[in-house]
């Protein structure tokens, strides 16, 4: 019962030391959205591409309005993020992907999958 309790307390502190993947995507999101003519219409499916224990590539893709009310369709995305104790210490450029942009779609398989 001793060890269960030792388990339990050690899986709970180094849990609580790392952020969660759904944590890091909400940050990534969230810098995605700065980038939107009309941040509430977007639409989201991401997923966090770690590539260490505190850094990543958030990816995915956006549906979001245009100026003329229209959601533009789904675009890749990725954005490069460091996060130390729960908060963004520092992240790359936000790359949405534009239709007509082989160069970006390469970076995003390199970088996402």
């Amino acid at each position: 019962m001793r060890n269960l309790v030792v388990t339990l307390a050690c899986i709970f502190f180094i849990s609580a030391c790392k952020p969660s993947d759904n944590y890091v995507i909400s940050l990534g999101e969230d810098l995605v959205k700065d980038k939107l003519i009309d941040p509430d219409s977007a639409k989201f499916n991401s997923f966090f591409h770690k590539s260490g224990d505190l850094y990543g590539y958030v990816c995915g893709d956006v549906n979001s309005k245009n100026t003329f009310g229209g959601y533009t369709g789904k675009k890749p995305y990725f954005v490069y993020l460091e996060v130390v104790d729960g908060k963004v210490k520092s992240h790359g450029t936000v790359t949405i992907v534009n239709d007509h942009d082989p160069g970006g779609m390469e970076k995003y398989k390199l970088f996402c999958q």
